[in-house]
This record gives structure tokens, sequence and C-alpha cells, in this order.
């Protein structure tokens, strides 16, 4: 009776250690490149007027873009070869938070490490992007 604990234990832990890899995996916690989608966004002006806006729709912001942190970088998934370097990356409370800089404007992105939901600006001294979508794995 003891042995068949003990060989029923083993084989518990034997299945709980091969799916631990598994879980970790999908993580979108920064350890593998995502692809990540634009779903909505919304323009604001300094006067603070909002109004939401499409991808591509006049404000040269991608539809699609490649989060490589472990590259340092985000990439336009356009084949215009843009990218933007990122300047800082860390994961607090289970949120991957992305910043960088690029052309006089600021920009900022925290990612879901459970969902890959994701939410963002672009910041310059007269208006703003608030800009949400959401991230797959490969």
């Amino acid at each position: 009776m003891i042995r068949m604990q003990a060989v029923g234990l083993c084989v518990v832990v034997a299945c709980l250690s091969m799916a631990a890899p598994a879980v970790a995996a999908g993580k979108y916690d920064g350890s593998v490149p995502m692809l990540c989608a634009v779903t909505s966004l919304s323009e604001c002006t300094a006067d603070g007027k909002c109004e939401k806006s499409a991808p591509e729709a006049g404000n040269n912001l991608p539809t699609f873009l490649r989060v490589d942190v472990k590259g340092g970088a985000l990439i336009a998934n356009d084949g215009s070869g843009r990218k933007t370097m990122i300047k800082t990356s860390s994961v607090v409370d289970g949120q991957l938070m992305l910043q960088g800089v690029e052309n006089r404007k600021a920009w900022n992105m925290v990612i879901g490490s459970e969902t890959g939901r994701w939410g963002g600006s672009v910041v310059e001294d007269d208006g703003s992007f608030a800009i949400f979508g959401s991230c797959t794995l490969p």
C-alpha cells in the first residue's frame, strides 16, 4: 500500500514538472518575441480634444508590430523596416513594462503577462496617442 502511494506520488510529481515549462512558455513576459496588433487608438491634441482613430489612418502608426525585448526593439511588421529601440523593460506585478524615445516623442507599452492584452501611449509636446491591442506568441 505504501509502495503504491509512493509510485502515485512520483507520477503526480513527474506530470507536474512536465506541465510547468508549458505554463511558463505561455507567459507574455518578453522572454520570446511577440507579434502585437493595434485594436484601437485615440489621438489627443494639447487642448484636450480627443478622437478615435484607426492604425495607419494618417497617423503613421503600424497596425502590427513585433516586440523583441531580448533584441531591444519594437519593429513595424509592415515591411517598412521601421523600428524603435526599447530603452527600459521590466516586469512589475504581472505586467511587462516597456519604454523608449524616438523622434522627439516618448512611448510606453504595458503588456499583461498572463493575457497578452496591452495598452500604451506615444506622447509629444503638442499631443498624444492612447493605444490598445493584443499580442500573440510565435
